[in-house]
């Protein structure tokens, strides 16, 4: 099947719905394992590595990770300072995230949720790229539904989810126009743009999975004659 990448907003459900493609297609699925490959090879612990792409400290990617698997979390912190990690240290990640993507469309058979993967891949043939965004009240619902299965005493409330809504996906935004020069919200850079909050996670998925099957199809036809 075609790579398929995914680009979402911060609470639009891309975990489950890259989770639920790579069960269909039996597929590779890479989401916070590139931070642990990307890790490893760098040799920094990974919850150093955590945040480097997206310039958010680690504490907040944790809670993002909390939400997005139903783990109990600690409280939630202040508001990120806005520091930025070393200059150097930035660049060696970004490449070994571009290594570890390229990587991984090379093998095929894989879903890859955001680290930029619709950029670092491009327009290669055999990649269909995803954009998924929702209105900021769907995303709150889904986001307040996670939190549920946080302990009582360190749920996030309802205030403190949407400035973590605002912060990742100004802190994404930021990260894409630096590295791609690209304005990740833009429908033309992808192949698809799903309302998530409108459709639900089971027709995006559906919907994801036709167009991807549509592709391949596609790629294994014979050119044109001449």
């Amino acid at each position: 099947m075609p790579v398929i990448t995914l680009s979402r907003q911060f609470g639009a459900a891309g975990a489950p719905i890259g989770r639920k493609l790579a069960d269909r297609f039996g597929a590779e699925y890479l989401d916070r394992e590139v931070v642990a490959m990307v890790a490893e090879r760098s040799g920094i612990p990974e919850e150093e590595a955590e945040g480097y792409d997206e310039r958010l400290p680690g504490l907040w990617q944790r809670i993002a990770a909390a939400l997005a698997t139903s783990a109990p979390e600690v409280a939630m912190p202040p508001l990120p300072s806005g520091s930025l990690p070393d200059t150097e240290i930035g660049e060696r990640l970004a490449a070994l995230t571009r290594a570890v993507v390229e990587e991984a469309a090379a093998r095929g058979n894989a879903v890859i949720l955001g680290r930029g993967a619709a950029f670092i891949l491009g327009r290669r043939p055999d990649a269909l790229h995803v954009q998924l965004h929702a209105s900021s009240e769907a995303r709150l619902r889904y986001l307040l539904m996670r939190a549920e299965d946080i302990p009582s005493e360190t749920r996030p409330d309802e205030k403190s989810l949407r400035e973590l809504c605002r912060s990742f996906d100004r802190a994404r935004g930021n990260y894409l126009k630096r590295r791609f020069d690209v304005d990740w919200m833009d429908a033309r850079n992808y192949d698809l743009a799903l309302d998530t909050g409108r459709l639900g996670i089971d027709t995006s998925v559906e919907l994801i999975e036709a167009a991807a099957r549509g592709l391949q199809q596609a790629s294994d036809l014979p050119p044109p004659a001449a």
